[in-house]
């Protein structure tokens, strides 16, 4: 069995599958590894590093797909999978956008090859391989930086009053940063349970999704951040037309949920939209691509432990000719 790293064609996207320290740990253990080369340049890590820890470099990806049994991304390529050598019994490892891709998805499955969604590992499956995890904590404080910077100079200077809705982990990770800020956070989640959690990371208040419109219709809110989503599934629409109307003129919404539906129904994936009443709406996908070598590093980690546990599934079947 090979394991084969391909470069990211996804806008602004840097991060990278696998480092060369994690290359040299599959090596050791009887794995080998094919790169793309160039894979590692948005992280800092140049081609001969992936040589050093016993990758063999390849030129283009449709080599990776024909050498390599298990091909790990972190975005799905935007070019067209069906144009590369797939075969039976591969399995395409990465976030996968289940959602939005689900037709394409299903036409591999229909030709033999997995998509294996790292959106669909549950948190608690108690494994190493939850990618999310560790994208959505890096996430949620990246987006909360850049929605207060997208606030007038008036109310950067003052607490931003901002409701976080969603209490998971790119959830409270907002809330950290909201906290470190001297902000003044709300957090809104789906059960009670989530209280305790939501304190402990900076709110002073919780609520649940239904008491979002009174909030909205007694209180000015300067900054929403966006993070109720449920893996692989859709996310749930929680700011409607009445609720963009409550909020004052100025306003910043970041939709974390974006990929998945949107919490927000004026939410354009990739796009910043500025609405009538003036009430700014972002989203963008890859916010961990800010912090390229802390999530590069996090996500190789839980790239490593699939493949570890793919590859002892199944023995390794060639040599990618190192």
């Amino acid at each position: 069995m090979i394991a084969g790293v391909l470069c990211e064609t996804a806008a602004d996207e840097r991060r990278v599958a696998l480092t060369p320290d994690d290359v040299r740990r599959l090596d050791a253990v009887g794995l080998p590894v094919v790169v793309q080369a160039g894979a590692g340049g948005g992280v800092g890590f140049d081609d001969r590093s992936y040589e050093c820890a016993g990758a063999r470099l390849v030129t283009d990806p449709a080599t990776v797909f024909g050498l390599a049994d298990l091909v790990a991304w972190v975005k799905p390529p935007v070019y067209e999978l069906e144009s590369m050598p797939l075969r039976r019994g591969q399995a395409l490892i990465g976030f996968q956008d289940p959602i939005a891709r689900a037709e394409e998805i299903m036409r591999l499955r229909d030709r033999g090859v997995e998509s294996v969604a790292f959106e669909q590992i549950p948190a608690d499956s108690g494994t190493d391989a939850d990618a999310l995890s560790a994208m959505s904590r890096i996430a949620g404080g990246i987006a909360y930086e850049e929605g207060r910077g997208l606030l007038a100079a008036d109310r950067q200077a003052r607490p931003v009053r901002t409701l976080v809705l969603g209490c998971g982990h790119a959830g409270l990770a907002a809330l950290a940063a909201a906290a470190r800020h001297g902000d003044e956070p709300v957090a809104v989640g789906h059960r009670p349970e989530q209280r305790d959690a939501a304190v402990r990371h900076g709110t002073q208040r919780f609520l649940l999704d239904p008491e979002i419109p009174a909030l909205l219709a007694q209180e000015p809110i300067d900054l929403v951040i966006c993070a109720a989503v449920r893996r692989g599934l859709p996310a749930p629409v929680l700011l409607g037309a009445t609720e963009l109307a409550a909020l004052r003129p100025g306003a910043v919404v970041v939709d974390l949920a974006g990929k998945a539906g949107g919490n927000c129904v004026a939410t354009v994936v990739h796009a910043t939209v500025a609405l009538p009443g003036g009430v700014t709406v972002t989203h963008r996908s890859n916010y961990p691509s800010r912090q390229p070598i802390a999530a590069s590093h996090a996500y190789s980690a839980a790239v490593t432990a699939m493949l570890l546990s793919r590859s002892q599934e199944s023995p390794v079947t060639g040599d990618p000719g190192k």
